[in-house]
């Protein structure tokens, strides 16, 4: 290769592109050696959302873990439909407090009908209600602090005997991060 004299050179630069084979070869080395960096105690990334198994005397419920500002604002809204024995898990770092002005549940865009029971810090059921999907005008909470919110198909708690005063039983995942 010769150079070009300066009065032929382009003004332009171009960007250098690797071969298709250089390429592959990267993009299979690339996931290895970020492996081998690692301290080998992270977890490794999950696809899609985090669930637990959430346990009742009478029934088990997979649910989605909502823990962070973000998935909580999200919950179940636009879903079409929840499978039979799945739910959401709503996750806070405190109690949340009692009062109108208090956050809680509704239902705007959820397309779905749901039963939510609230919990306390030692996972015990508060309360039970049932919502209706697309009412934008009920808010949804209990006349006590909780900790956590379990969103199922409506009907599933009354059906699986689950209400207040019933203990839940999950472990939520090493690294779960909880917004406040």
């Amino acid at each position: 290769m010769t150079a070009l004299p300066a009065a032929d050179r382009p003004t332009q630069l171009c960007a250098v592109r690797p071969s298709p084979s250089l390429t592959l070869v990267l993009a299979l080395a690339l996931p290895l050696v970020l492996a081998a960096c690692g301290d080998g105690e992270t977890a490794p990334p999950t696809l899609g959302p985090t669930t637990t198994t959430v346990s009742f005397a009478a029934g088990t419920l997979t649910a989605e873990i909502a823990s962070t500002r973000i998935t909580r604002e999200t919950g179940l809204m636009n879903r079409p439909s929840l499978g039979a024995n799945n739910g959401m898990l709503f996750v806070y770092a405190t109690d949340q407090p009692v009062g109108p002005l208090a956050p809680g549940f509704w239902m705007k865009n959820t397309l779905i009908n749901l039963s939510i029971a609230f919990l306390d810090s030692t996972r015990r059921v508060l309360d039970v209600q049932e919502m209706t999907a697309g009412d934008t005008t009920t808010y949804h909470r209990p006349g006590v602090p909780y900790r956590y919110a379990l969103e199922a198909n409506q009907g599933w708690f009354a059906s699986h005997g689950v209400a207040a005063g019933a203990l839940a039983a999950f472990t939520l995942p090493a690294g779960t991060v909880i917004d406040p």
